[in-house]
């Protein structure tokens, strides 16, 4: 039982730490979305445009295991552990002379750093790392087939139902199948001294998967080129010159084989004392002994010979097979392998051969003394304790988001149906728009019982073919089983720093002027923002705490967007009160622009001297805001009449001239 303790340790502290604070990423999301209004069977027909076989899976894990954040994380450290068991027992059976070196294998597989998408769980544990169960286990009956004359019949059709099971459902692992023949290869080699007759005997058992590999090619090739297919096209054909392969092959081989592995010392490059830092050196330190003395052990207790130059160049040659096969479905649709999010995910076929690879190696060079020990138990150290320090940015990104999703409702109570929410981009790195647009309708539209979607929210930047944008423009979008159909007339534009407050931009109080230096998608959208689309005497939302957590405590981004609300309303006295309860309670604003609607409050209401003492504030906080308060003090001068010291402050405080006098 050490080894599988060993494996479960590593899964728990590369993955498993921060799984409480987890939730949705990426797909998750409308994934969730549709599994809530519309069931688990509404998958089968979601996924027909795209993968037809994979819709089954999703709605038996769904049906089974539900929606919940939590439960799908857990099922995501579940599920890689059992993989891991999976390589364990199948390595072994295919070589097992070699236990050591392969425990290796295993090892660096679990903990694999170029695969950074473990925890968009709902989406890849059944988009993935389900159907590569299928294929290993697959891989698993047939050594066993081989290796026990006596194995019943059945096995070998359950062998191929595993396969097929592993290879239709998805794409990713389509080129992994020619694995299965090295294992048949290598595991007749240890008996057949004829090699006319080694090479009968190793095709013959690999017909009947031969001959499923050959039908999911073809299906796969032809639903790819119908009218029913939806999605990436196969174009390997235009990248077949002999320059472009050697560029596609050094650049896999450098990123999967040796790029992925060294990147993990990244983290510890700058000693900032964080406690992610300090947490992820505990993490290496346990993990490194753990492995070295675990493997130390194992090696005294077997007494393996060094691994044989044989060895090690099947582990090389099969580990290099791998990693191109891993990398075919990606390349084929000509999708770039990069290690950086969302392109990782094509690491999730690659990540087998690449530990096989580096073990090989490691073998073949390291093959005396403690170095080869050391140095992968090191390996593993860091990339568990990588793996760490990224689950730590998707527990970020999960506070981001809800945080964001509060302000939303805090801001904007409710809002009329057929609304675009239009932003540039919001600084999230693990979700984008159209999976935001789920969340989005939950919120504001928890009752739907139609498949027109009332809300939408759009990047400007990746739905407009330009920047210069039109009233009266139609949006229209169909995602998957859903539809919504808008205007640019109808929608209301945000916009969200990463250390500011959410607002709600408008040709008046939010111009391009409380903008400055904005992308030009953002700044020809605001004329288009129609605040009047909001409902400011909405009864105060109640957002579901699986998704959204609990309210947060009311700080200076809840007074603020309660002011922007009061402000719209010409309510100035109610925004000169939310910001008094701000100060009271000890809030301050978060960027200088969010000072603006406190600076016209004060000055509509008559309390000039608090008003210019927090112009002054603004300008020492970031003076480029000039312009937006020339602005606003000439708004107050229509009103309340001119003001000397206002001006005095403006022209003594900012370089900017062309401010607006």
């Amino acid at each position: 039982m050490t080894i599988p303790a060993v494996l479960l340790l590593l899964v728990v502290l590369a993955y498993g730490l921060l799984i409480p604070w987890m939730g949705f990423y990426w797909d998750d999301w409308p994934f969730a979305w549709f599994l809530r209004f519309f069931g688990p069977t509404e998958f089968i027909e979601s996924f027909r445009p795209f993968r037809p076989l994979l819709g089954p899976i999703f709605m038996v894990t769904t049906s089974i295991f539900g929606g919940h954040p939590l439960v799908w994380q857990i099922l995501g450290l579940i599920i890689r552990f059992l993989l891991a068991l999976e390589v364990w027992w199948l390595l072994r059976k295919v070589w097992p002379t070699r236990q050591s070196s392969l425990l290796w294998v295993v090892l660096l597989f679990t903990v694999y750093p170029a695969y950074g998408q473990q925890w968009v769980a709902l989406t890849h544990v059944n988009q993935e790392l389900i159907p590569l169960f299928f294929l290993l286990a697959s891989f698993i009956l047939t050594v066993h087939i081989l290796r026990n004359n006596n194995a019943p019949k059945y096995f070998t059709v359950l062998a191929v139902l595993l396969q097929a099971l592993g290879l239709f459902s998805t794409e990713y692992f389509f080129g992994l199948e020619i694995l299965r023949l090295f294992f048949i290869l290598a595991i007749f080699a240890e008996t057949s001294a004829d090699r006319k007759d080694f090479l009968k005997q190793s095709i013959w058992q690999w017909l009947p998967y031969l001959i499923v590999w050959i039908i999911n090619a073809a299906w796969t090739y032809s639903y790819h080129q119908s009218t029913a297919y939806n999605s990436y096209e196969i174009n390997a054909l235009s990248r077949l010159s002999p320059l472009v392969l050697l560029n596609e092959f050094i650049t896999t081989l450098s990123l999967s084989g040796f790029t992925a592995w060294l990147g993990t010392f990244n983290i510890f490059a700058t000693v900032d004392g964080s406690a992610t830092q300090i947490i992820s050196f505990a993490i290496f330190m346990i993990t490194t002994l753990v492995v070295f003395f675990v493997m130390q052990a194992r090696d005294d207790e077997l007494g393996e010979k060094p691994a044989t130059i044989s060895w090690g160049g099947w582990a090389v040659a099969i580990g290099l097979v791998a990693i191109f096969a891993g990398r075919l479905p990606s390349w084929a649709a000509g999708l770039p392998l990069k290690i950086e999010f969302d392109y990782d995910r094509f690491f999730v076929s690659i990540m087998f051969g690449a530990s096989l690879f580096i073990v090989g190696l490691a073998d073949l060079t390291l093959r005396k003394g403690r170095a080869k020990l050391i140095l992968l138990s090191i390996l593993i150290g860091m990339s568990t304790a990588y793996q760490f320090t990224v689950a730590n940015t998707y527990r970020r990104d999960w506070a981001n988001q809800q945080n964001f999703f509060w302000q939303l409702a805090w801001r904007v109570p409710a809002i009329k149906e057929n609304t675009a929410l239009l932003t540039y981009e919001l600084p999230f790195k693990y979700v984008s728009d159209l999976q935001l647009t789920a969340p989005l309708n939950l919120i504001y539209a928890p009752q739907l019982n139609s498949r027109d979607i009332p809300y939408v929210l759009y990047y400007l930047k990746t739905r407009f073919d330009t920047a210069s944008l039109k009233a009266n423009e139609p949006i229209e979008l169909q995602y998957r089983t859903v539809y919504f159909s808008g205007s640019t007339s109808n929608s209301v534009v945000l916009y969200k720093e990463a250390d500011g407050c959410l607002r709600v931009l408008d040709p008046l109080y939010g111009n391009a002027e409380t903008v400055p230096g904005a992308n030009a998608y953002l700044i020809n959208a605001i004329p288009l923002s129609n605040p009047s689309l909001i409902k400011p005497d909405a009864p105060a939302l109640i957002l579901d705490k699986t998704f959204f957590g609990a309210e947060p405590a009311h700080g200076w981004c809840y007074f603020y967007a309660k002011a922007e609300i009061a402000r719209l309303e010409n309510n100035w006295e109610g925004v000169v009160k939310l910001f008094n309860e701000a100060q009271k309670d000890g809030y301050n604003a978060l960027m200088p622009v969010e000072n603006l609607p406190f600076i016209e409050a004060f000055a509509m209401t008559g309390e000039t001297d608090k008003a210019i003492k927090l112009t002054e504030r603004t300008i020492r906080g970031q003076e480029i805001l000039c312009p937006a308060l020339a602005s606003l003090w000439e708004r107050v001068s229509q009103t309340q009449g001119a003001s000397a010291d206002a001006e005095a402050v403006l022209d003594a405080g900012c370089k900017y001239k062309s401010y607006g006098k």
